[in-house]
């Protein structure tokens, strides 16, 4: 991803420098850097450590929007009956608690 954004922006003093920086500091970078294997990886899997519920382990796939260069949609998604499935339930749930209007709103005279 560092490449692909480096290509799109190869004028851009910060990159630039950052990425000279990573080849300084470690010899696997700068190695990677030299062999420019540059792929985008347009789905596959990821996990998130979310800090009350864990690891989420989710598969995901990237869709570029028609007609709105570099803007895309990244889905995630579960596997049917897996923890991460359950996990995300749980989640869910406590966005749907609600909390009486009292609670919000601060009454003045």
């Amino acid at each position: 991803m560092l490449r692909f954004h480096a290509g799109r922006a190869p004028l851009n003093a910060d990159l630039t420098a950052l990425i000279g920086e990573l080849s300084t500091r470690s010899p696997q970078f700068r190695q990677d850097w030299a062999d420019h294997d540059v792929h985008e990886h347009r789905t596959g899997q990821k996990t998130y450590r979310h800090p009350e519920v864990g690891d989420l382990h989710v598969a995901y796939d990237v869709l570029e929007m028609p007609g709105e260069p570099g803007i895309s949609i990244t889905t995630c998604s579960a596997g049917p009956d897996s923890p991460t499935e359950e996990r995300f339930r749980l989640l869910a749930s406590w966005t749907n608690t609600t909390v009486p209007a009292s609670d919000h709103v601060r009454q003045t005279e």
